[in-house]
């Protein structure tokens, strides 16, 4: 297994916020119950996370994506091996079924790289498969260094019997449950987490001067100005941003001037997307390279205002600006991945699954201040666009014929409706609804399932968005 792991605390604590965010306070189904300091002390470190409620669900099943996050992230990896960074994409997986499961392929084909797991020989991963005891202990013993040939024997005994004698097993039922669900995975983690750390010291990263350590911006060489992206937020000042240009953010608007100081801290800056400045006003820091803008800083505090239409891929627990505690929405608007921060306390939020699912083809208009989240409605509730309505009825309907961007659905009035040219579409794959993808025009197609949304004020009842359930 690989050892030299080179990283840094500030390293860690950017993959972490980069990815579901640091939530350190104890749940309330947590508090009282045996397994609490093994929960928040995994918590304190970033290691596992309570959902956008605050609980945990600690009875709830893990499945095999969900144990290699947490065992990854016990073993500290440099950021950039599982997160990627603005300039090297993470090293996929290789595995066939990890559609849907984007966020868990950087962990996933780290794991398989160190020796903590394996995938299945038709090259399949099976991340959505419920994790069993055997195979949650087996990763966990081979970050901590253990494998096939040191241990010997036949597996699960081998892993079984290695376990009980370093103890770590302990405070889990006596009879071990098929699969592992979070507090015991939590638990075992948890009480392996020394050996784990021993397996994978940490290092610091070696100073080279005046250069910026990993995760922070070399803020030096850029210059400072106040001034407007565009619209189509391709350039800032009238200069072009390059298409992969980086964006940080960092600190408050008021404490920006063109003598201030940067942190060295890589936990002090978030990655953000370009797609969240239109038209946005704010003083920032940027590197020209070119005549053009490869990197910027601008304040945690600014962002779009207005309205945005958008799907939702995910949600998970952060800290804003300011250091508080709140919600994250994963979105595709207008054809971009783009991650918004809520307004502490923002009600409203759909969930993953149930009546109020985002994956069943769902576009939300959400309402933005200063690029924070302060309030989400579906075309069905009384909302603040001027024209927000979804053509197709109020879920999925099948298409019987789709010709010269009219689409007939096989309803009973067999309505027809048109499909703008310029029509943002996503894409739902109905064997494996876990997130919306980018489409295109072809990919509407006899047979399918469709929900249409009309969201322009210009007198036309036509398509703007249409979300897409493949099969």
């Amino acid at each position: 297994m690989k050892k030299n792991f080179l990283k840094t605390i500030a390293v860690i604590m950017v993959m972490l916020l980069s990815t579901v965010g640091v939530f350190a306070a104890v749940p309330e189904d947590v508090k009282g119950q045996n397994y609490e300091t093994a929960v928040s002390e995994l918590m304190e470190l970033g290691i596992i996370t309570g959902d956008t409620s605050g609980n945990f669900n600690p009875e709830s099943i893990l499945t095999r994506a969900q144990a290699c996050v947490i065992i990854v992230k016990t073993m500290n990896p440099p950021a950039a091996e599982v997160v990627g960074t603005a300039t090297q994409a993470v090293e996929k997986s290789g595995f066939s079924d990890m559609n849907g499961y984007s966020w868990a392929e950087g962990y996933v084909g780290y794991a398989v790289k160190a020796g903590v797991t394996k995938g299945y020989p038709d090259g399949t991963f099976k991340p959505g498969n419920s994790v069993t005891m055997n195979e949650l202990i087996t990763m966990v013993l081979r970050a901590a260094d253990y494998s096939d040939d040191t241990l010997g024997g036949t597996w699960p005994s081998n892993y079984i019997a290695k376990a009980a004698e370093l103890n770590l097993l302990a405070g889990t039922p006596e009879v071990m449950p098929t699969y592992a669900t979070k507090w015991i995975a939590a638990q075992v983690d948890y009480n392996a987490l020394a050996q784990i750390q021993k397996a994978n010291p940490q290092e610091e990263e070696p100073s080279t001067g005046n250069e910026a350590p990993s995760g922070v911006p070399d803020t030096s060489s850029m210059e400072y100005d106040k001034a407007s992206f565009n619209d189509t937020m391709t350039s800032f000042d009238g200069k072009t941003i390059a298409e992969d240009a980086v964006i940080y953010t960092y600190g408050l608007e008021k404490s920006y001037s063109s003598t201030m100081t940067f942190s060295k801290k890589a936990a002090d800056y978030r990655k953000e997307t370009v797609y969240k400045y239109k038209n946005v006003e704010t003083p920032a820091y940027y590197k020209v390279e070119d005549n053009k803008i490869t990197a910027m800083v601008v304040p945690g505090d600014v962002g779009f205002s207005g309205r945005a239409y958008v799907v939702i891929n995910g949600t998970s627990s952060t800290t804003n600006s300011n250091g508080e505690a709140v919600t994250a929405l994963n979105t595709l608007a207008a054809g971009k991945e783009i991650k918004w921060l809520g307004k502490k306390g923002l009600t409203g939020i759909p969930t993953k699954t149930g009546a109020n699912s985002y994956l069943n083809g769902t576009v939300y208009e959400i309402n933005l201040k200063a690029g924070e989240i302060q309030s989400i409605f579906k075309a069905t509730e009384l909302h603040k666009g001027d024209v927000f309505d979804e053509l197709s009825g109020t879920g999925y309907v099948e298409i019987e014929s789709y010709d010269d961007n009219v689409v007939t659905l096989a309803n009973a009035n067999k309505d027809l409706f048109e499909i703008k040219d310029n029509a943002t579409i996503y894409v739902m794959d109905e064997g494996n609804q876990t997130e919306y993808e980018v489409g295109k025009q072809s990919s509407i197609k006899d047979g399918y399932q469709i929900r249409i949304y009309d969201m322009s004020d210009d007198d036309e009842i036509s398509g703007d968005i249409v979300v897409v359930l493949v099969d």
